[in-house]
C-alpha cells in the first residue's frame, strides 16, 4: 500500500516553556537550550534523506526547523509552513502559570491538576475543561483540535508522494493530542523538546510507528 514517512519533531525549548508558561499560539524564541535541542533532532535524522521539511507557521517550529535542515547534507525540495500544525490555542491562559491555570481548572470537579483531569477522562476531558472555564471563549477544544489535526493529515498527502520521508516540526500539546488520538498511552508521557516521533500515513490511516524517542 502506497505510505509515506513522517518525522515529527516538538520544537526546541523556549523562554516561556522554561518559566512554566502557558504557551500555545503566542511564542517566544528558543533558548540556548532549545538551539541545542534542534542539533541534537537533526542529528538524529542524519542517513535520512528528508524529501520534504514541514513546520507549523509559529516562529519556535520554524526556527526548529531551519536549525534542522541547515544540518542536512541535502536540501528537502519543499519547505513549507503549515498553520494546521501549531500548538493548542489555549485562549485567555495564554502566558499564565501552567500548574496555577490547571489547578484553577480542576477546583470544580474537587481536583487540583491536568493530569487529575486526564485520569477522568483522559485528554478530551482536560481539553474540554479548559474550554468551558475560559472567559475569552478562545480555548479549542478537543474536538477543534481533532479536526484540525485530520486536516493536517490532509494537507501532507495532498503534497506528499509514496516512499517519501518528511519532516514536520510541530508542539507538545497538539503531537500528544495526535498520538493519543491514533491509539497510544500517553500517560505520564509528555514529548520532550526536540524528540522525535515516526508516523507512516497512508492513504486511509495513520500509523504511530515510535513515540517521544
Amino acid at each position: 500500500m502506497d505510505s509515506f514517512t513522517v518525522y515529527l519533531v516538538r520544537h526546541g525549548s523556549t523562554m516561556l516553556n522554561g518559566f512554566n508558561r502557558m504557551q500555545g499560539w503566542i511564542d517566544s524564541d528558543l533558548s540556548e537550550e532549545g538551539i541545542r535541542q534542534a542539533q541534537q533532532a537533526a542529528e538524529k535524522l542524519q542517513g535520512i534523506t528528508l524529501n520534504r521539511a514541514f513546520s507549523s507557521d509559529l516562529g519556535r517550529a520554524v526556527s526548529t526547523r531551519n536549525i534542522i535542515i541547515n544540518q542536512l547534507p541535502q536540501a528537502p525540495q519543499e519547505i513549507e509552513q503549515l498553520q494546521e500544525f501549531r500548538e493548542v490555542n489555549f485562549g485567555f491562559f495564554e502566558g499564565l502559570n501552567s500548574d496555577d491555570i490547571w489547578s484553577g481548572i480542576a477546583a470544580p470537579y474537587g481536583k487540583h491538576s491536568q493530569g487529575d483531569l486526564i485520569e477522568i477522562g483522559g485528554l478530551k476531558e482536560a481539553r474540554d475543561a479548559m474550554k468551558q472555564s475560559d472567559p475569552s471563549h478562545m480555548a479549542e477544544d478537543y474536538d477543534e483540535v481533532i479536526s484540525r489535526i485530520r486536516a493536517g493529515f490532509q494537507v501532507l498527502r495532498q503534497h506528499c508522494t509514496s516512499h517519501e520521508s518528511v519532516l514536520v516540526v510541530s508542539h507538545g500539546t497538539l503531537i500528544r493530542m495526535l498520538v493519543d488520538y491514533l491509539g497510544v498511552d500517553t500517560t505520564d508521557n509528555y514529548p520532550g523538546n526536540g524528540s522525535i516521533t515516526e508516523l507512516t500515513i497512508f492513504p486511509d490511516q495513520v500509523v504511530v510507528e515510535t513515540y517521544n524517542q
